[in-house]
């Protein structure tokens, strides 16, 4: 055979299945991965003990959910926005099970993370409605929750805009976060009051339909 008809060495790819989709976070080993998604599933268990939530209820406050969001979604709103709301902890993980990717021991803090066209589905099939991040207007006008691959043909003076409305380092932008928290009051008398929320912290972009 001629050097010439010699095949080329195929190149070395080296595929990285040790990684978490969600979080990002690296490991040494596939075990390492296995046991990251062992913690992640216990924080997305639902107690024995806890009583049933009726069906009605669930999804009347994913439309209060969605509701907010939308408020959200005006003309004029571009950038960081952030709806809280009273949320028990036990409503919140049943809305939210299988999706819970973190959680503070020290505070009870509740965390879920999406991104992306997967997140966007992810987040219609919990709220049960497909348009539930987008809002649309006159004149082929919308407004829509900015998720890294989705809707992108926002014009380049809404993406300037969008850039210089980014403040908060914390939230990055195309990721959707919900948090749940517990808030304590304390008064004089040292009477302490518990109460739960939630946030939703996400990117608001402007763009055109047809």
């Amino acid at each position: 055979m001629n050097k010439e008809d010699e095949i080329p060495p195929l190149p070395f790819i080296i595929i990285n299945n040790t990684e978490c989709t969600v979080c990002k976070k690296s490991f040494k080993s596939s075990r390492g991965l296995f046991q990251h998604k062992n913690i992640i599933r216990k924080y997305n268990e639902i107690p024995a003990r806890q009583e049933k939530i009726p069906s009605f209820l669930i999804n009347k406050f994913k439309e209060n959910i969605v509701y907010l969001i939308h408020r959200r979604l005006g003309k004029k709103n571009t950038g960081l926005q952030t709806v809280s709301m009273d949320c028990p902890v036990d409503l919140f993980k049943e809305i939210f099970k299988n999706y819970i990717h973190y959680y503070t021991k020290r505070t009870g803090a509740l965390k879920c993370v999406f991104r992306g066209s997967t997140g966007y589905q992810e987040l219609s099939n919990i709220f049960d409605d497909s348009n539930w991040g987008v809002k649309y207007y006159q004149q082929n006008q919308k407004t829509f929750v900015q998720l890294s691959s989705q809707n992108q043909e926002e014009s380049p003076l809404s993406k300037l805009r969008l850039k210089k409305a980014i403040k908060n380092p914390k939230y990055s932008y195309g990721e959707l976060i919900v948090e749940w928290k517990q808030k304590k009051d304390i008064d004089a008398k040292k009477n302490v009051h518990n109460g739960g929320f939630m946030y939703i912290h996400f990117f608001v972009s402007r763009g055109l339909y047809i």
